[in-house]
């Protein structure tokens, strides 16, 4: 069975390459809802990601959640 994280982590990679691909945020949900089922993230989250991913530079996009104040400060 497999850690929250690591699901995450693999659905914003599957994020990072849609978007990448010019896919909607909504269809990238509908799509990994098929996959990951009741442990797909919440379309907000996705919309959210879609953002962050838009925002970075090409070739410069983390995967991991960047550190904010109060965020435990775990590597991926």
């Amino acid at each position: 069975m497999e850690a929250c994280e690591d699901v995450q982590f693999k659905q914003r990679a599957v994020i990072g390459f849609l978007t990448a691909e010019k896919i909607s945020p909504v269809y990238i949900h509908r799509r990994m809802q098929a996959v990951y089922g009741d442990k797909c993230v919440d379309v907000s989250t996705v919309i959210r990601w879609v953002q962050q991913v838009k925002e970075e530079e090409v070739g410069d996009t983390g995967l991991c959640d960047k550190a904010r104040t109060g965020q435990n400060s775990e590597t991926c």
